[in-house]
């Protein structure tokens, strides 16, 4: 199996496209082959519902007993809507009556759950199911911690026969860790891209067409500041350094911030610490120059604000975001302030598009669940039922949305619930999953279609090996954490410019991560970059 794994990552690492398209949940004709990089057997299926039970395709239960009523209970990243409740409550129908089962959801905010994730594993609460992903959302961390459970082949294809016929093997690999997976990754070829949405009237009254450059974006923001208003709520830290041609190797500290490679060159093997990165100490001295400037709120480190409240009540003039969330704040803010004529730009417009790997979302269980078997049932249910996927993503038909065909939907009314605005990310399945349905296209649809034609034809053809490189830090997780935590006095200031002198902040910052164990860690990186280069 590793051979076979080997040679589908070396396929997938020569292109970001060469992942074939699957046809849809439960088709027996879609076979990929039996194995697929979903690690050892050694997390086996567990005691407790019958695990020498086979499971049907289709979604069905087969002979896996579910007598037992289950109640579970998930995790979620984001706010909860005002529908969110009611939504569910439909998703449970369905659930009692296939599974004998039904879920309630609590969620960690945007603000909290850099703090609040691991607390949920170290004080060993009681759930089921939770978000997760690479590099942003507590992934390689949490396996380090020993919290999320193994899923071997045996206890996919037992209890999500229908996730294993659709996730790519590419994307089991993605999610390898130290030989076992760890979380099922979402199904979704999604472009790794912020963009920015953008008051257009500013832009219009600073005599600007578009942002497509960095030095465009400068030239933007010191002209909201000069009239007065934030441009942002702080400094844009991704769209800098992902400008530059780099991007952070995933499971480092500060979600994959500190050891940085070479995206532009597919023959860097090199990592970049952070601190001994030239462009670091440029960004932040240009920061220093925005904030001073007031191109965003001195107090912005101390705000509990999501990061598209500046742009929805009028305080910010731009919004960083994927191409989705920017698209729908967008709609949002046009649609209750029309005079805003909010567009999408593309700083990075002349640079080629990557593809984000699978593991960018996904869904992993708890350690300690008790019902382990009926949490992957369940997920089985959230990932390839078209129903449950129409009413994660889109809400109750005829009150949020209605259908268009067999495969699009329009929007009534995003108010209550949101298109894919509740963490529904985690069992993204392009195979089932509605595509919007427009009739009346307004000035942001048809620029959203613009920007996304373009970046399909400017893909990025051949990608630096490291984007399928994943840090463990198990073996420095005290380190791991001593610099986390020596980070939070020094790295945000210094990234958003609030510090007096740039350079002293810096040095502080680097005496302050050697003395938490950063080379310990850089040495670790350096062990672990190798060994996956020669095996792959």
């Amino acid at each position: 199996m590793k051979k076979r794994l080997q040679k589908v990552m070396t396929l997938f690492l020569s292109t970001a496209m060469t992942v074939a398209m699957l046809a849809g949940c439960g088709d027996s004709g879609n076979d990929q082959g039996g194995g697929s990089g979903a690690g050892d057997n050694t997390g086996g299926a567990v005691s407790g519902e019958n695990s020498s039970a086979e499971a049907s395709g289709g979604g069905s239960t087969g002979a896996i007993d579910t007598s037992e009523h289950v109640e579970l209970k998930m995790y979620l990243i984001g706010d909860r809507t005002p529908d969110f409740d009611e939504v569910y409550g439909e998703i449970n129908k369905i659930l009692e009556e296939k599974l004998n089962c039904s879920i309630s959801v609590d969620f960690l905010s945007w603000g909290e759950h850099d703090t609040k994730y691991s607390l949920l594993f170290s004080g060993q609460e009681e759930f089921d199911l939770i978000f997760t992903a690479a590099g942003w959302a507590h992934y390689q961390q949490t396996v380090a911690l020993g919290g999320f459970y193994p899923l071997s082949e045996e206890f996919i294809q037992t209890y999500a026969p229908d996730i294993w016929e659709v996730v790519p093997e590419v994307a089991w690999q993605q999610a390898t860790i130290d030989g076992q997976v760890y979380m099922v990754p979402n199904y979704n070829s999604e472009f790794g891209q912020d963009v920015l949405a953008v008051r257009g009237d500013l832009l219009e009254k600073y005599g600007m067409k578009d942002i497509t450059s960095w030095d465009e974006l400068r030239q933007f923001y010191l002209a909201c500041a000069a009239d007065g208003m934030y441009a942002s709520q702080g400094g844009p830290w991704y769209t800098w350094f992902r400008g530059q041609g780099f991007r952070g190797i995933t499971g480092t500290p500060k979600s994959g911030e500190t050891v940085l490679f070479n995206n532009d060159d597919p023959n860097d093997t090199k990592v970049y610490y952070l601190l001994d990165w030239d462009g670091f100490s440029e960004y932040c001295h240009q920061m220093k120059e925005l904030a001073d400037a007031g191109c965003w709120s001195k107090d912005v480190l101390n705000s509990g604000d999501e990061r598209q409240t500046g742009l929805l009540t009028g305080r910010a003039a731009t919004m960083v975001w994927n191409m989705g969330s920017c698209v729908t704040y967008g709609k949002q803010a046009n649609a209750e302030h029309p005079e805003w004529k909010v567009t999408i730009c593309d700083p990075q417009a002349d640079r080629a598009k990557d593809v984000n790997p699978y593991t960018n979302n996904g869904v992993a269980i708890n350690i300690n669940s008790q019902h382990k078997e009926r949490a992957m049932m369940v997920l089985n249910e959230f990932y390839c039922n078209p129903a449950i996927q129409d009413l994660a993503m889109l809400g109750i038909e005829g009150k949020h949305w209605k259908a268009v065909g067999d495969d699009q939907y329009e929007v009534i009314d995003e108010s209550g619930y949101g298109v894919s605005s509740n963490c529904n990310w985690g069992w993204n399945n392009e195979s089932i999953q509605r595509k919007e349905y427009i009739a009346d296209k307004t000035a942001l649809d048809e620029r959203q279609e613009e920007l996304e034609a373009l970046w399909k034809t400017n893909i990025k053809e051949t990608e630096n090996p490291y984007r399928g490189f994943s840090f463990d830090s198990q073996n420095v997780s005290t380190q791991f954490a001593a610099v986390e935590a020596a980070m939070g006095t020094y790295y945000d200031p210094l990234l958003n410019g609030l510090v007096d002198d740039v350079d002293a902040s810096i040095e502080a910052l680097r005496k302050a991560m050697d003395d938490a164990g950063m080379q310990d860690i850089l040495d670790e990186v350096e062990r672990q970059a190798k060994e996956f280069l020669e095996n792959n």
